[in-house]
């Protein structure tokens, strides 16, 4: 493998000499215009919360499905559970051509949102989606809740840092995220042997981009893991760090950089017959920006001169999910 995805420790950072800066910011930079990935360290997310999102997650997914059943999502921007749907349900579009596009990915997953509102009901549905809270499981909504107050903290400091890459002003970024949409996934991969066999070409999520500014993901190691692409490697493995973090780009802030820096396309293999018990749950946190942030491609030199169109956040997110918003007078 030629690629290199760095670690970024975000503590560190805080404090780091002008020269330490320049060079993590060389560095940093070089891998999101090739792959759009890093991993980070120094992010203060205390392992007991991690952990304790992660098990009562599992929790949730080893409940009876009509129990689930209560909680299902029912439209492409909501909250609640989704289960494993043909060609990936209401989540995000896979790539086209991919082989056996009608088999479903092999995970399920129990999303949140924040509870911001605009004051106004038809938009806060699409904004700020009402989370479907289980009730049989109080403490899986003190676990999430728990975990992404520390997200929402994270994804600051990472948006602080690459405006710094950048060399914008470090609030470029937060200042246009006072009241973020985001999403807060647990996903579960269920073990071969509780599938039941795989199709071909079928995995436990397809390739794609994530649709918004960037995702803080974190995931356990497997053999039926993570992938990311890139020209140079094609698919291959990234780095895993017990304590790491890994944040990706997406689709939106390859759109704000103007193709200097790209959206990582990725996937999760499919469960392995060397492993068949192996089972995997992620937890990921895809943000974007304040939902009418106007994203305007930054010009040359710092933008990539790709010429992207002008958007409004979260009208292009859900635009990619086939939900048009229409302009308010």
């Amino acid at each position: 493998m030629k690629t290199t995805v760095p670690s970024v420790d975000l503590e560190q950072w805080l404090t780091a000499s002008a020269d330490k800066r320049e060079h993590v910011a060389a560095e940093l930079d070089a891998a999101l215009r090739s792959t759009g990935m890093f991993l980070l360290d120094g992010h203060g997310v205390p392992r007991e919360v991690i952990d304790e999102f992660r098990a009562r997650a599992k929790e949730f997914f080893a409940l009876p499905r009509e129990v689930k059943a209560r909680y299902a999502i029912e439209a492409a921007y909501d909250s609640g559970w989704l289960e494993m749907h043909p060609g990936g349900g209401v989540g995000v579009p896979r790539e086209e051509g991919e082989e056996a596009p009608s088999a479903p990915d092999l995970h399920e997953s129990f999303y949140a949102s924040p509870t911001h509102s605009t004051g106004s009901p038809d938009l806060d549905r699409i904004y700020y989606p009402a989370n479907r809270w289980p009730e049989e499981m109080p403490e899986l909504r003190a676990a999430a809740e728990a975990y992404t107050g520390h997200m929402v903290r994270v994804a600051e400091g990472v948006n602080r840092l690459l405006a710094s890459v950048l060399g914008l002003p470090e609030d470029y970024f937060t200042s246009r995220a006072t009241k973020s949409t985001w999403t807060q996934n647990a996903s579960w991969y269920p073990s071969l042997n509780a599938v039941g066999g795989v199709a071909s070409g079928q995995l436990r999520n397809g390739p794609h981009t994530d649709l918004g500014t960037f995702t803080v993901l974190s995931r356990q190691l497997g053999v039926g893991g993570l992938q990311a692409w890139n020209e140079e490697d094609d698919w291959f493995a990234p780095p895993y760090g017990p304590d790491s973090l890994i944040v990706n780009l997406g689709d939106l802030m390859e759109q704000w950089t103007d193709g200097r820096w790209r959206a990582l396309k990725h996937r999760v293999l499919a469960p392995s017959p060397t492993a068949p018990d192996e089972e995997l749950l992620s937890l990921v946190f895809f943000f974007e920006t304040d939902p009418e942030t106007v994203v305007e491609p930054l010009a040359e030199p710092i933008g990539g001169g790709a010429g992207m169109p002008t958007a409004v956040a979260r009208h292009a997110v859900l635009a990619k999910l086939g939900v048009v918003i229409e302009p308010t007078s």
